[in-house]
């Protein structure tokens, strides 16, 4: 595949969710005490977590068991062109993503995206199992609907692990170049341009596509299957975060499938095959996440053999 776009889709939007196997009482930093015991609180909003549906082309509101809300928004419809050859159009929507933290005080949610007030949600159980929901951005209509709650995807110990927000503290880079019997190994910061610069370093050419710099905040799951990962708004307000969604393929392995939801990255709408890996160092949790990619350098030297890791903590 092409690094053009390709490469930084997967750097920037897949790099949470693409994994590499690892052993799970590895340690790769070379340093501190390495446990498989992992033990996270569930969240204090673990009973209020998932996802609130409204219609089929209506808002959507994942909330977290911690402190991350996603608040997905149709904007206008636009006709998408069914064939080339027959004059066939349906109108296909497309949503706004906001994604910020939350404070819960009943049912209102109030939610700030950069250290600024975004606006509240409103969800409040009207029996039945469905919900009057309210969405209501600063300075603009409030958007009101009815919603129902969809089902988890799983339950159990790993599920309860994985589903809360993380912050990106370190990514590790391994390069086999064309030819090469060795992978050379590189770290980098959650800042893109420094992930951008540590492979290119040996000799993959990058196109300034996804390139800006922008630094990972947060990555975040939740038990319905959703899955959020957003940058840093204060350092990158045009940055635009990234959603999709996730079920467990073999949940005792860690391993998962992930996909994007509908959004515009040119020829890369990715789907993978993923697995994730707990661990405590020095009496700190982990989440290892790591991605797999052969790509072809813009450079024409032919295909290099790429391996991203992301360490994350919990989101303080």
């Amino acid at each position: 595949m092409k690094i053009q776009k390709i490469f930084w889709a997967l750097t920037v939007a897949a790099l949470p969710l693409g994994f590499a196997a690892c052993s799970d009482d590895e340690d790769e930093d070379g340093g501190g005490t390495v446990t498989n015991t992992v033990q996270l609180d569930p969240g204090a909003n673990k009973a209020v977590e998932g996802q609130y549906v409204t219609t089929q082309d209506g808002p959507k509101v994942n909330v977290n068991s911690t402190n991350t809300i996603t608040v997905a928004v149709p904007k206008k419809p636009r006709k998408m062109m069914l064939s080339l050859t027959r004059a066939e159009e349906e109108e296909k929507v497309e949503y706004e993503y906001v994604v910020g933290s939350y404070v819960k005080n009943g049912d209102v949610y109030t939610i700030t995206v950069g250290g600024a007030l975004w606006g509240t949600v409103t969800i409040s159980p009207k029996g039945d199992g469905k919900y009057d929901i309210t969405i209501a951005p600063q300075g603009e209509e409030p958007i009101q609907a009815e919603a129902v709650k969809a089902q988890p995807v799983a339950s159990g110990e790993t599920t309860d692990n994985l589903c809360r927000t993380w912050k990106p503290f370190e990514v590790r880079i391994e390069v086999l170049k064309p030819g090469a019997s060795s992978w050379i190994g590189k770290k980098a910061s959650p800042d893109f341009e420094d992930v951008k610069k540590k492979v290119e370093e040996e000799g993959c050419d990058v196109d300034d596509d996804f390139g800006n710099g922008y630094e990972l905040e947060r990555v975040s799951f939740d038990n319905a299957g959703g899955f959020t990962i957003g940058f840093n708004q204060a350092k990158n307000p045009d940055a635009k975060p990234y959603v999709g969604t996730w079920y467990w393929r073999d949940q005792a392995a860690g391993a998962l499938h992930y996909k994007w939801n509908d959004k515009d990255m040119g020829n890369s709408y990715l789907t993978g095959e993923a697995q994730v890996v707990f661990k405590t160092v020095d009496n700190t949790p982990e989440c290892w996440l790591n991605l797999d990619s052969e790509i072809e350098s813009n450079n024409n030297k032919g295909k290099y053999l790429v391996k991203l890791k992301v360490g994350m903590h919990e989101f303080k």
